[in-house]
């Protein structure tokens, strides 16, 4: 039986950390294609499925409970060359959903990400990457009459130089990124906020024991809505925790501390409020993971994109995640999250407050070396309430449910 390895381990906590119910891997050994130095993968994915709910709307609205089958197709090219200790790669994307009960909300996303990591020598590292395409927010409508997903260009970068010796008694990561959304129009209509969020810091680390630990992160984060002045905030956080490497059974890490607010608007309080980013996983035996994330912070309001309603959160999310290896060739993957937030508005007025409980669960059969066949399910409940009636917000509450058969095979 195909186990998990220690490397899958490490990975399984930069997966936790982002909440994704993804497998590891797509297909068990992908071929590729030698072009010199350079590997190439091609890959591509066939799906169909049921949604019932497309727009991910409640209530007696003319988009509530829009139901469609979904046909999926993606294809993708990755690019990955190694030099010793270093590595670079980079996938071009691009994918097509298409509802045949609500043609309008068809949408294809394209992009190019790209990862480098290099080892300059046993005491300087250096990591890029970056994130380059058109994407959709996907069950979201820019009008009842106009019901295509509001589309959007992103262009996202971060670095990261690591100085010190990985097993030495003191190092440091400087770090730095940014991720701006701007959205495009249709017919002459604004489809949603352009956005930019900008982050930088770094985190020092003091090994007081093999493998572990102790550290203290400084960083701060700009949140703006770059259509409007004076409509974003600057977040600062002072984090203390630990992190240990991955081990024969868990890798992970825990930062606790404050987190202070800055409005851009004038007259607006600064606040204060106790943050966290916990990633942990566990391997109690060799052909399953558990993973565990969460965290408290503040965010833009993504789930319904305005160009009139500028908003923000301030809450907490949580995900639990099971994969396991049944077979060689069958594995499950079984996922929990949910998410608590305060909706807020530039001056920090709480408008109303949502909750969201989302299941997934999905087989996963490796069918041949290079091909695999996946059956999800996922269940989304999102439950809101207005706590400020003169903001003229509505509470939408709603619940979905989607399955998809997925096959995909690397040529």
């Amino acid at each position: 039986m195909r186990s998990f390895s220690v490397n899958q381990l490490a990975l399984a906590v930069v997966i936790a950390a982002y909440g994704s119910s993804t497998p590891v891997f797509a297909v068990e050994n992908p071929a590729h294609i030698d072009l010199g130095p350079v590997e190439m993968t091609p890959m591509v994915s066939l799906g169909i499925g049921h949604d019932d709910n497309v727009y991910r709307e409640g209530g007696d609205g003319v988009l509530a409970d829009k139901s469609s089958t979904v046909y999926l197709l993606d294809a993708s090219a990755a690019f990955k060359a190694q030099k010793g200790l270093s590595t670079y790669e980079t996938v071009l994307t691009a994918s097509n959903t298409r509802f045949a009960s609500e043609s309008d909300a068809n949408y294809t996303d394209f992009g190019l990400t790209g990862n480098i990591h290099q080892e300059l020598n046993s005491r300087h590292r250096l990591d890029l990457d970056f994130d380059l395409g058109r994407y959709h927010d996907a069950g979201s409508a820019i009008s009842i009459t106009d019901r295509e997903a509001p589309a959007y260009t992103r262009t996202s970068g971060g670095a990261k130089y690591g100085f010190g010796g990985m097993d030495a008694k003191f190092r440091a990561d400087f770090f730095g990124n940014i991720n701006k959304s701007k959205y495009q129009k249709t017919n002459g209509v604004s489809e949603g906020s352009n956005r930019k969020n900008t982050e930088y810091g770094t985190t020092v680390y003091y090994r007081f024991m093999p493998k572990t630990d102790v550290l203290f992160e400084v960083k701060q984060r700009e949140l703006d809505y770059t259509a409007e002045e004076q409509t974003g905030f600057d977040v600062n956080s002072y984090l203390l925790g630990l992190n240990w490497e991955a081990t024969a059974k868990t890798a992970g890490y825990i930062k606790v501390g404050r987190r202070e607010r800055d409005a851009q608007a004038a007259g607006v309080d600064t606040e204060n409020f106790n943050g966290w980013e916990v990633g942990v996983s566990y391997m109690p035996v060799d052909r399953s993971v558990i993973q565990v994330s969460t965290s408290k912070d503040y965010g833009f309001d993504s789930e319904n994109p305005d160009v009139n309603n500028l908003l923000f959160t301030k809450g907490t999310s949580s995900t639990v995640n099971w994969m396991h290896q049944w077979t060689a060739k069958i594995s499950t993957n079984l996922n929990y999250t949910y998410s608590s937030d305060d909706v807020e508005n530039r001056d920090g007025v709480l408008v109303k407050d949502r909750s969201v409980d989302q299941y997934g669960l999905s087989i996963d059969w490796n069918v041949l070396r290079n091909a695999s066949l996946s059956l999800s399910y996922n269940n989304s409940e999102r439950d809101e309430s207005v706590k400020d009636a003169a903001s003229g917000l509505s509470a939408d509450s709603y619940k979905r449910n989607a399955y998809m058969l997925t096959g995909t095979i690397a040529l």
